[in-house]
């Protein structure tokens, strides 16, 4: 049985799969571009650096001025682990990381998701990468538009961001659409 949390799509992520949609095109045959993308990962400036020719020119001024990081990791996940980005399956990165709690009998996926949430953005990055490669290794998949829009809201005070994934993380199953009334009744 799958959870997966039904997200509207809103401007935002529209926007996001647009831009990600233009790298992935152009990172598609360009072994280079997506090994510089891999290496921001690492978080070390000359490889981000390397990066602002193949993510710059698509961001806004605000974007390129406020989220410039944030979009650096997500097109670096992108690069790593290529994704759809217009999959049907919707979710935020809480709802990925309780796939990969389920996937695995260990506690080491709740308490790295939960040392997620306490994460200031700017330490973010580190963790952020540890899980997507985990979910690699499972082959869970994220949903990179959501995530780039999640990731700009992440310093809210309200800390909604952390709040919806921390729910999407712990809320119980959601019945597959596609099992019978019997058959939900049975499990």
């Amino acid at each position: 049985m799958t959870t997966t949390t039904k997200i509207p799509v809103s401007p935002a992520v529209k926007h996001a799969v647009e831009v990600l949609e233009r790298i992935q095109k152009d990172i598609k045959n360009d072994s280079g571009a997506k090994a510089d993308l891999k290496r921001v990962l690492t978080g070390e400036p000359r490889y981000q650096r390397a990066a602002y020719p193949i993510v710059l020119r698509y961001l806004s001024e605000q974007d390129a001025q406020y989220n410039l990081d944030q979009w650096l990791w997500v097109t670096g996940f992108l690069a790593y682990y290529d994704q759809s980005l217009t999959s049907e399956r919707k979710t935020t990165f809480g709802a990925s990381a309780r796939r990969l709690k389920d996937d695995n009998n260990s506690g080491g996926p709740e308490r790295r998701f939960r040392a997620l949430l306490e994460t200031s953005i700017e330490d973010l990055r580190s963790p952020l990468t540890s899980m997507v490669r985990l979910m690699k290794s499972k082959t869970i998949s994220i949903h990179y538009p959501q995530l780039i829009v999640d990731l700009k809201a992440w310093n809210h005070p309200d800390q909604y961001i952390q709040d919806k994934w921390a729910r999407d993380f712990w809320s119980a199953p959601k019945p597959d659409d596609s099992q019978s009334p019997e058959e939900e009744e049975s499990a």
